[in-house]
């Protein structure tokens, strides 16, 4: 483990899940490779979030969270929290991880240095007015991997590294619920980090078999604030 991660962890575990303050990290301990899965000896994964779209899945996709005691983490997008700022709070409140997942949805890797600081900055400061501190981790958007640009920039609003993922359920395709599901299963190990997202109906009726399937194979979903410090 990076001594960034070691930081990062260390600041979680003492203010709890997406309590990090702004400019917790120092930039000259960027990291400079993205965090794409945990502990590959522990059968732990990560539901990992795009958090944007309607209510009319987020809601739903929350209610089945709650029900079946699973807890997940969602990278909000800043424009989404604008449009139903009661969300931040309600993710908290209910045991999940809330991240950065800049403000527009942007691609990331085609804008300039400063509009990467502002899609970043802007989400960090929404976050901080609704939840108190600017969320527990940030995943670029628009791309799986970040670039030393991006990481940068993250460093300097506090968070230690990015995140991407090992497992693409590609729900934002819009396929079959079975193409989801398979997608996630043919796929997983110990430790992975499954990129899916709220704004999507076919990431809501995948969702409860997709659970049963991974408890059936011995997974346990929790946060990333969790998985990584296993």
């Amino acid at each position: 483990m990076s001594l960034t991660r070691r930081n990062v962890l260390k600041a979680a575990a003492i203010f709890g899940a997406g309590a990090l303050d702004l400019g917790q990290v120092p930039a000259a301990q960027a990291a400079s490779t993205d965090i794409s899965h945990g502990s590959r000896t522990v059968a732990k994964v990560a539901l990992t979030f795009h958090g944007a779209g309607a209510p009319d899945f987020a809601d739903p996709l929350l209610k089945i969270f709650k029900s079946t005691g699973t807890k997940v983490s969602i990278f909000a997008v800043g424009t989404w929290l604008v449009s139903d700022p009661a969300i931040a709070a309600r993710i908290i409140a209910e045991g999940h991880d809330l991240g950065n997942h800049t403000m527009t949805h942007t691609q990331m890797k085609t804008i300039s240095a400063k509009k990467v600081d502002a899609e970043i900055s802007q989400c960090a400061a929404e976050l901080k007015k609704l939840i108190g501190n600017h969320g527990a981790w940030f995943r670029p958007s628009g791309t799986q991997f970040s670039t030393a640009t991006i990481r940068a920039a993250a460093v300097k609003y506090g968070y230690g590294q990015c995140i991407s993922y090992d497992v693409d359920s590609k729900d934002y395709l819009n396929p079959s619920k079975k193409s989801v599901i398979s997608n996630v299963m043919n796929n997983i190990k110990n430790g992975s980090i499954i990129s899916m997202h709220l704004g999507h109906k076919v990431t809501l009726d995948a969702m409860p078999m997709l659970l049963s399937n991974l408890h059936a194979k011995g997974f346990t979903p929790v946060t990333l604030t969790e998985l990584l410090q296993a």
